[in-house]
């Protein structure tokens, strides 16, 4: 038997979002609709929006006029085959730029992350794929940063706990607060910049467009994860204070998250390490290298514990020193430092004095 009332599905509109809004549409809640389609309660504790398991797709196509294959585009599988690094030992389609819903162990993690000025247009009140990724932290209609909570009540925005007596997305569901009434911030314009040229790629099949070079997807995107994990370990611990000047960073604290990784940041934690990451991908990558030789930046404080490399980035890797001691050495077990030879400095360093300087002359 087909589902009674079936809402057209938006394009980049997730899953989750077009069930709740069929749930709603049916005069039922999110939670009755995908026990009495999927025949358990316990599925909106499954990240639907990533992929949705063959036997779930099988029993859902059964009951609506979409296809396995249209269900599919619905959810960010698709996004994960093309772009994830690894994708056939990938089975549960993981990739680390999906921001975490729910629980993991006893570390509460993102939520549903929405734009309360979207949800003013009725043809718009929808959850967006984009809003999914950790490198969407601004929306790209309104310039404001995503939202994450209720601000009256401070409760993740999860609207697949609405009732049927509350059949709006934009209602908070614990204190029923409107959510289209929350106060937003700006976003950074040269990060909404990145961003969307991310999302072009991603979305919209259009060819990497960066100094880096390499015009494989899979390739920029891994490169690129590295140099969020660099920029969070600099920012968290201090590191190359001269290096984050040199790039006109302002000062930043990350939030204080054990062991957090990008897309477990909070959405101004994700905006520094975003616009960290849009001033070095305006350097190639021999630029970069020779950068990184300049602020003694060794192999072991850019990698960390990362192993699963990139192309670009284990060529990168390959230029630097195994340890940021260059230019000092050991007498009598301790560590001394050498003279330092005075050279001119390095043409990347001279161009970036002289643009500060060019609106003065």
């Amino acid at each position: 038997m087909k589902v009674a009332i079936e809402p057209k599905a938006y394009s980049s509109e997730t899953l989750s979002s077009w069930l709740i809004r069929m749930a709603f549409a049916n005069g039922t809640d999110p939670k009755s609709f995908a026990l009495s389609v999927f025949k358990q309660d316990s599925i909106w504790y499954k990240d639907l929006d990533r992929y949705l398991p063959k036997n779930l797709k099988l029993q859902l196509s059964k009951l609506v006029s979409l296809s396995k294959d249209e269900i599919t585009s619905l959810t960010l599988e698709p996004l994960i085959s093309d772009l994830a690094l690894y994708p056939k030992d990938n089975p549960y389609k993981k990739w680390h730029y999906i921001l975490p819903i729910g629980l993991k162990g006893f570390i509460k993690t993102n939520g549903a992350y929405f734009c309360p000025h979207c949800f003013l247009n009725k043809t718009t009140t929808y959850l967006k794929q984009e809003w999914r990724l950790s490198w969407n932290v601004t929306c790209p209609l309104h310039k404001t940063l995503l939202l994450l909570r209720c601000q009256k009540c401070n409760t993740i925005f999860s609207p697949h706990k609405l009732s049927y007596l509350q059949p709006s997305i934009y209602l908070c569901s614990s204190c029923g607060f409107d959510l289209r009434e929350s106060i937003t911030k700006k976003g950074n314009d040269e990060v909404l910049l990145l961003q969307s040229k991310l999302n072009q790629i991603a979305f919209k099949n259009q060819s990497v467009c960066f100094k880096l070079k390499t015009q494989d997807k899979k390739d920029f995107f891994a490169t690129l994860h590295i140099f969020l994990a660099f920029f969070a370990k600099t920012s968290k611990y201090n590191y190359h204070l001269s290096l984050m000047k040199f790039l006109n960073l302002p000062p930043h604290t990350l939030s204080k998250q054990h062991n957090a990784t990008f897309n477990r940041l909070n959405v101004e934690d994700r905006e520094y390490l975003l616009l960290a990451c849009s001033k070095i991908l305006q350097y190639s990558v021999h630029e970069i290298i020779e950068l990184f030789h300049e602020f003694n930046i060794s192999k072991q404080r850019f990698l960390f514990t990362y192993k699963n490399l990139s192309p670009t980035i284990t060529y990168i890797s390959k230029q630097l020193s195994n340890s940021s001691m260059k230019g000092k050495k050991k007498q009598n077990n301790q560590i001394v430092g050498s003279s330092r030879k005075v050279s001119p400095k390095p043409l990347l360093e001279v161009n970036k004095l002289f643009q500060d300087i060019e609106q003065f002359l």
